[in-house]
């Protein structure tokens, strides 16, 4: 994947990030404005292409068990964060629009190593009709596949990428906090307990056995048995 920086402006000066463009064979290049966001280690994407214009917004996706921060796993919402309260991907704003007609919904969750070897249902709400949702055409879901593999190539070869990974396993456990892990610790050690004092019932019956097959001691007290 090729990768070239635009030329400087002073408006430039200062920000953030500067364009850059990528790959997005067999379809052409893509325009990108990354910016990462250092705190909750989102990385919000504007994209331009001669078939698809909007935001895609990258972050790191995680067992939520076990939020690995080395993880290549990364889920690509099609538009900005959501406003406060919204729920669905419906209702993200500048949602991506293909072909001026198809504007993306939901996400999808890819490996960064192989982000062409995606197998995964995309789908849509009409731009104009706002019909209810439905799967992109073959053809489309293939550029869109294209540009969600140049987006997420790139993501994995920035300087940055171990600092957003950790920042976003960490926004992971502010919000679900530890209490399940905690939970899940209690409930093993209660396990534990309860097999251990079940195995020292059954090393103690098989103490008794043990001594019982050992003991020769003849019987005594019973009385004399002679022929008839």
């Amino acid at each position: 994947m090729t990768e070239t920086r635009t030329a400087q402006t002073p408006a430039d000066v200062g920000a953030v990030t500067l364009p850059v463009m990528l790959s997005a064979a067999p379809y052409g290049d893509l325009r990108v404005l990354a910016k990462p966001n250092p705190a909750t280690g989102v990385l919000r994407c504007l994209i331009h292409h001669t078939s698809a214009t909007g935001v895609f917004t990258l972050e790191p996706d995680f067992d939520r068990d076990n939020p690995d921060p080395a993880t290549t796993r990364l889920r690509i919402h099609y538009g900005d964060e959501l406003p406060n309260g919204a729920h669905t991907g419906t209702y993200r704003p500048h949602r991506p629009v293909i072909d001026g007609t198809l504007r993306l919904v939901d996400s999808t969750t890819l490996d960064a190593r192989s982000p062409r070897h995606l197998r995964t249902r995309i789908y849509h709400r009409d731009a104009t009709s706002g019909h209810r949702r439905a799967r992109v055409p073959t053809p489309v879901a293939r550029r869109v596949t294209a540009i969600l593999a140049s987006l997420a190539t790139s993501w994995l070869r920035r300087p940055d990428v171990d600092q957003l990974r950790r920042a976003a396993a960490r926004t992971l456990l502010q919000r679900t906090g530890l209490h399940r892990k905690h939970a899940t610790i209690a409930e093993l050690e209660a396990l534990i307990a309860d097999r251990q004092r079940e195995l020292a019932t059954q090393r103690a019956q098989l103490a008794r056995m043990t001594a019982l097959l050992a003991d020769d001691t003849p019987a005594t007290g019973l009385p004399n048995q002679t022929a008839a």
